[in-house]
């Protein structure tokens, strides 16, 4: 009777290991086609840095990606939403720093945690017991490091099997990868690409964004419309490319000028665009006039060596401040007025909409 007691609890122990393991498997299937179903980066590194935390129950989830492009910060840094997983997102320029994370043979190193060693990797994270470093590798290049830390200490041993944790980063990197190819794609048709700047389809995309949050939270939305003054005259006299070369020029001015949350663009030819959120007619006037008076007082240079002086005309409109002005449309239309009404009116000047 012992005997079978024993046999059965034995074989109750096993049901209840090819149970957990079977939960397991489910668990990381279930993340695998979350990975892969994942729309944009964004989305990608929310399911990694958040959900994979929760999902199988981790103390931190961080990833380390090499970056000596500038890159995925790029990337990450256009999208208007910040994310709250920003500060587990590590970039290092150095392929060095990366690699000595791991061996030769870049395999999953499942070790105790190190504070000297590994606090770079896991920020604020004292307390963790033990760690395992996943190298990410694309075609044969290590792209960077998804680490995963748990205040157990034997969670994460050198004697476990990798084979689970060697298939999640071969996943993750495709799936970063394509992500990352996939955005540089959608920011590609979004930029003008002669002075770098957003170009007007994206202009279009963030102005039905930032009128709905100016009427949602009652808050000043103004446009500037800017046109360069007598552009076709640099064009004739000195040639296209001094022409290319003030627009780019002069793109640098406004971009400088503005803070993270406004949007600039090229609009068209000469023509600029600017969104300045949150901002009244009274404070926008202050900042177009900078604007204007930075751009008449600075030597362009064209390829010539030559350098050439070029003003603007700023055309401004805010929404609400008239009954005119309520939407998109006709915030855009108001702006476009009052930069013509500016240029009647002898250009290198500002006009507000009336």
């Amino acid at each position: 009777m012992q005997d079978i007691a024993t046999l059965q609890a034995r074989l109750d122990e096993l049901l209840r290991i090819a149970k957990s393991n079977e939960r397991k498997q489910t668990n990381f299937q279930e993340y695998e086609l979350a990975l892969l179903a994942s729309n944009n980066l964004h989305e990608l590194l929310g399911i990694v840095l958040e959900e994979h935390k929760e999902r199988f129950q981790l103390t931190d989830v961080t990833l380390l990606l090499h970056d000596p492009e500038y890159d995925f910060q790029r990337l990450i840094e256009a999208q208007p939403v910040k994310s709250t997983w920003l500060d587990k997102l590590i970039f290092t320029e150095s392929a060095h720093l990366l690699n000595q994370y791991f061996s030769p043979l870049r395999k999953p190193r499942l070790i105790r945690y190190s504070p000297h060693q590994h606090a770079f990797l896991f920020p604020d994270q004292a307390e963790l017991g033990s760690i395992a470093l996943l190298p990410l590798i694309r075609h044969n290049v290590l792209i960077g490091s998804l680490n995963l830390g748990s205040r157990n200490p034997t969670r994460f041993e050198s004697n476990i099997g990798t084979q689970f944790l060697e298939h999640l980063a071969a996943v993750m990197s495709a799936c970063l990868e394509n992500a990352r190819l996939h955005e540089h794609i959608k920011l590609v048709g979004l930029r003008d690409p002669l002075t770098g700047i957003n170009n007007r389809r994206f202009f279009d995309q963030r102005l039905s964004e930032e009128v709905s949050r100016a009427k949602r939270l009652n808050s000043p939305l103004t446009c500037l419309f800017i046109d360069l003054d007598f552009f076709k005259r640099i064009n004739d006299h000195y040639g296209h490319q001094a022409g290319d070369a003030v627009l780019k020029q002069v793109s640098q001015l406004l971009n400088d000028r503005l803070r993270n949350n406004d949007v600039l663009a090229r609009y068209g030819g000469e023509e600029f665009v600017i969104l300045l959120a949150d901002t009244s007619a009274e404070d926008a006037a202050l900042i177009a006039e900078q604007i204007r008076h930075r751009v008449e007082k600075t030597e362009f240079i064209i390829p010539s060596g030559k350098a050439i002086h070029a003003t603007l005309s700023i055309g401004s409109a805010t929404l609400g401040q008239y009954s005119h002005i309520h939407d998109t449309k006709s915030l855009i239309a108001a702006a476009d007025q009052a930069v013509y009404a500016a240029k009647l009116s002898g250009r290198n000047q500002i006009k507000q909409a009336r």
